[in-house]
């Protein structure tokens, strides 16, 4: 599948970093993956929670609320994210990125995606993951990360924007 744009999005460096605890990213795929309608799969959407800290947006953990699915778009109420960002204040977070999936391998920004993010504010991410939750979230390996810039979303082009940082019970600091 091959997303739907009438305009042009643009690829342009990220404006700060997305550092990921690597403790996130199996929460975020599974729930991806667990979307569906009627049994088959759907797109799914998945809140990252975290903090802004000057131009570093720190992904400390998720939020999955209800979605409601139809063919080519993926849509939360805004009382689920209410309740999704009053979860992450209790805990002194907020919700700094959003990532949802798309049927196919094309992980652009559709016109649509542009217009559905949750609240979108200047530097917040959005990640785009493939075959509904079964693609990397990783951008150097396909996902589309994507960054609202001067009151538009464009697709980032430095694979250096988003850091994950291992899981490092067990291993030698």
């Amino acid at each position: 599948m091959v997303v739907s744009r009438r305009t042009v999005l643009s690829r342009l460096p990220a404006r700060g970093r997305l550092v990921v605890s690597e403790a996130v990213l199996a929460p975020t795929r599974a729930a991806l993956q667990a979307s569906s309608t009627k049994g088959q799969p759907d797109e799914g959407l998945v809140l990252w929670l975290g903090r802004n800290i000057d131009d570093t947006s720190l992904v400390l953990s998720c939020a999955a609320p209800r979605t409601s699915s139809s063919w080519g778009r993926v849509h939360v109420n805004e009382n689920a994210i209410g309740a999704a960002a009053s979860a992450a204040r209790s805990h002194g977070l907020g919700i700094v990125a959003q990532v949802h999936s798309h049927p196919g391998l094309d992980t652009r920004h559709s016109e649509g995606d542009d217009h559905l993010v949750f609240m979108p504010y200047e530097s917040v991410f959005s990640l785009v993951v493939g075959n509904y939750g079964l693609g990397s979230v990783d951008p150097a390996d396909g996902a589309g990360l994507h960054q609202f810039q001067d009151g538009t979303w464009v697709q980032v082009s430095d694979p250096d924007a988003f850091v994950i940082v291992p899981n490092l019970m067990g291993g030698a600091l």
